[in-house]
């Protein structure tokens, strides 16, 4: 039996704060935008993504960015909600999350926003305000605010707050940093007023702390008041984390707490506002311990955290009093009861792959494949985590009527998954796997240099597959004879998937992108024939590992497979590796030191390398010949050998393959 007084003490002890007791140092960043509950198709799943972080543990959740006003504060184009009125449709949907969480034993936060001279120009209303007038790099003019703009944008926080405390919340968290309108002015590159309100750090903080000051003195000495600061902007002449810690010295008697993250959101990517895999975790911890050294409040921090281990040792060193999940609470919002039990293990660590916030349309993001008002519906779909955005409550879910025996053919991800999901559900289950290991496709994991929260996954699916009770076959192909001895009900398909190979004169000759994994050993200068997401992936670990790279793809752009931060964040790092490409330029031959190419006006000419692979496509394995022997059972296909996709998808489907059985 696990000691829980023994696992993560520093996580786990209570904290106070504005007179509230946080059960544990855990809290979540604000997810779902609080707006979503008035849509009647997205808000039941923005209902269910934060329901199921307070039944998963977390001290304090947070519903997500909520605009205080929708005539010169909104991105989003929301219905409007006029927040004096303390009844109707829009108080109980939004009062919803804060009953939500409250009943499942964690305080409610809400997130309120201003994004100043950062709003969206929707047509018809106001134009964006700021510190200062300006024209925005779109073309948009932005209107320097006057005494009457401020003290407007005073009461609308004062009385969106006070709406969120009669609608059950236990606080709100204000969001001061990434570029919005407390960034504008507390920045000197952005603040260039003359009057009370720029100069030096006290008079750029002035309209700020009356902001706050504000929202105190309607909501009362009761109501936490939790402060979301950009550490530093991370752009030259941008706010310092020493200005940002004298501000925060400011709040002690006005604030609760202070929410340290980093960036701006018009650059998220190279100034960390959201952190990719290529940064290190708990990538603010150093600037939140900064943050604290001017401050009696207690200070959160943000950023990549997606292990316990993590969190404790920020806690446990002092560097922040309390840690904050964003997206790991999507990939795993059972993350504090987990650790808590002594699971830790089975915790579904974040990947930092952007699924579940790829960005938007207004931080200039224009590959992004939905609108914003779209887009603000998907916030929350995982890749690890299957149950994430369902459109279904799970819990309604019948259970089966009866153990079966289950046959899962294939142990990539989805054929894991699957596995996983139908043993839990109470069947025997075998999996067979042709190769000598569990892990398909991300085996190759195990070798790049950036994929270690991959790796992570990966061997969780393998680690909980086993644990339980899972029989698997390694070096099993699975044939007729299989499906005789074993009679399943059920049989669910995860054949997986093969390279594609065009026909490109001298292709057969050449090597996968994906062999450099597996013991092909490449000379100095590298050509890879393929400019898509797995091509570019493995040029960046080639790159990484040492050699020359370019990159030859027929379409305008690399990567174009992917989109919004993560891409941006790949192509950041191939430019950082000096990693050559050339666009609109088709393959004509190869061999395996050469490719003939030819641009988009036709010339021809070749390029030499001590090595050439192909990255051009996956082609699903087929399960006809399987399909022909398998009689009397319920036949699934899942994953790659249904269609070539990403893990999202093979994860997704091989749980809902599961879960119909």
């Amino acid at each position: 039996m696990v000691e829980k007084e023994r696992i993560f003490p520093n996580l786990m002890r209570p904290m106070k704060a504005g007179g509230r007791v946080f059960k544990n140092r855990i809290v979540n960043a604000p997810m779902a935008f609080g707006m979503i509950a008035l849509d009647p198709d997205a808000g039941p799943r923005a209902y269910r993504k934060i329901e199921s972080i307070a039944k998963g543990g977390a001290a304090a959740v947070c519903v997500g960015e909520t605009d205080v006003n929708f005539t010169d504060a909104n991105r989003i184009p929301f219905p409007p909600v006029d927040f004096s009125v303390h009844s109707g449709r829009a108080f109980e949907a939004i009062g919803r999350h804060a009953s939500l969480i409250k009943e499942n034993g964690a305080l409610a936060m809400i997130e309120l926003a201003h994004p100043g001279a950062e709003k969206t120009p929707f047509e018809g209303q106001k134009d964006p305000i700021g510190p200062c007038a300006l024209v925005r790099p779109d073309g948009v003019r932005v209107r320097a605010m006057n005494e009457e703009d401020m003290a407007g944008v005073i009461n609308d926080f004062a009385e969106t707050a006070d709406f969120m405390k009669a609608a059950g919340f236990d606080g709100v968290l204000i969001h001061a940093g990434h570029g919005f309108i407390f960034t504008q002015f507390l920045s000197a590159r952005l603040n260039k007023r003359t009057d009370e309100y720029g100069g030096n750090l006290e008079n750029r903080a002035r309209f700020p702390i009356r902001i706050l000051q504000g929202i105190r003195d309607r909501v009362g000495p009761d109501f936490l008041i939790e402060v979301r600061v950009s550490a530093q902007e991370g752009v030259e002449g941008g706010i310092t984390p020493r200005e940002t810690g004298i501000f925060c010295g400011m709040l002690d008697k006005i604030a609760d707490l202070i929410h340290v993250s980093t960036g701006l959101y018009t650059d998220p990517i190279e100034t960390r506002q959201f952190s990719s895999m290529y940064v290190p975790h708990a990538c603010n911890a150093d600037l939140a311990a900064e943050i604290k050294k001017y401050t009696s409040l207690p200070v959160g921090v943000v950023g990549g955290i997606n292990s316990p281990e993590q969190a404790e040792t920020i806690v446990a060193e002092g560097k922040a009093d309390y840690v904050i999940l964003g997206r790991q609470m999507l990939s795993d919002p059972y993350f504090p009861q987990k650790a808590f039990s002594g699971k830790a293990d089975e915790i579904r660590r974040c990947i930092r792959c952007f699924n579940c916030f790829p960005g938007s349309p207004e931080e200039g993001y224009t590959d992004i494949p939905w609108p914003s008002s779209e887009l603000a519906k998907r916030v929350g779909s995982c890749t690890i985590n299957p149950v994430s955005n369902l459109p279904f409550d799970l819990s309604e879910h019948p259970l089966p009527g009866a153990s079966e025996i289950v046959l899962v053919v294939g142990g990539g991800p989805a054929g894991m998954q699957a596995a996983i999901t139908a043993a839990e559900r109470g069947h025997k289950v075998t999996l067979a796997e042709k190769e000598d290991r569990l892990g398909g496709l991300l085996c190759f994991t195990d070798t790049d240099v950036d994929k270690e929260d991959l790796r992570n996954f990966k061997d969780l699916l393998i680690r909980v597959t086993y644990r339980r009770g899972v029989t698997v076959l390694l070096n099993t192909a699975a044939d007729a004879e299989l499906i005789e001895r074993l009679k399943p009900d059920a049989v669910i398909l995860a054949l997986g998937s093969r390279p594609a190979m065009p026909p490109i004169p001298g292709i057969d000759k050449i090597r996968h992108a994906m062999d450099v994994y597996y013991g092909c050993k490449p000379g100095k200068s590298v050509i890879m024939v393929g400019g898509g997401l797995v091509g570019c992936e493995v040029a960046l670990h080639l790159a990484k590992s040492g050699h020359d790279v370019t990159i030859i793809e027929m379409l305008p752009r690399v990567a174009d497979d992917s989109y919004g931060m993560y891409r941006e964040a790949l192509i950041r790092q191939m430019s950082r590796e000096a990693i050559r490409t050339y666009t609109n330029t088709r393959c004509l031959e190869v061999t395996p030191c050469s490719v003939r190419i030819a641009d988009k006006d036709g010339a021809e000419t070749v390029i030499g390398a001590d090595s050439v692979f192909y990255a051009l496509g996956m082609k699903s394995n087929s399960a006809d010949e399987l399909e022909k022997v398998i009689a009397n059972a319920k036949v699934y296909k899942v994953g790659d050998c249904l269609r070539p996709a990403k893990v999202d998808s093979a994860v997704r489907e091989g749980f809902l393959a599961a879960l119909d059985i």
